[in-house]
């Protein structure tokens, strides 16, 4: 039987460079990342400083909320759950086979987790403060 534990870290971010600096710290240790904040505050961008870490063009990365998931040069799936109302969408979709096919994995507003067996998971929540700051809240879960 997997046990899930985490730890939480809270910060906040004071500007772009900031994040930047953040994130690259963040990439050299997540691989699934589960994204879940207000609209515009840096969902997609956020994804594409991930996808240059893996050395894929962060030009080509779009929000994926109406086509549901993107494929980013086969080494990153990049899922927007924001319309999914039931499991069996996710399988319908072929959601589910996709997220068993990739390491790296970014679901922006993440829905039916404990489903998905996830072993080792980053839920990122930003909270937008000013145009410039971020309040930034991830918990690491890990199952042993």
């Amino acid at each position: 039987m997997l046990t899930l534990n985490y730890k939480l870290i809270n910060m906040l971010i004071n500007s772009p460079e900031q994040m930047l600096e953040f994130w690259k710290k963040l990439s050299s240790e997540a691989k699934i990342l589960l994204l879940e904040w207000d609209l515009w505050a840096g969902k997609t961008l956020l994804t594409k400083w991930f996808a240059k870490w893996l050395d894929i063009d962060p030009d080509i990365v779009q929000s994926p909320t109406y086509a549901y998931i993107n494929i980013y040069d086969n080494k990153l799936l990049h899922i927007d759950m924001y319309r999914i109302d039931r499991y069996e969408d996710l399988i319908e979709k072929w959601i589910i086979d996709q997220i068993n096919h990739f390491d790296c994995i970014v679901i922006e507003w993440p829905k039916f987790i404990e489903k998905l067996w996830l072993r080792n998971y980053f839920k990122v929540d930003i909270i937008k403060k000013s145009e410039s700051k971020r309040e930034v809240n991830i918990v690491k879960y890990y199952k042993k």
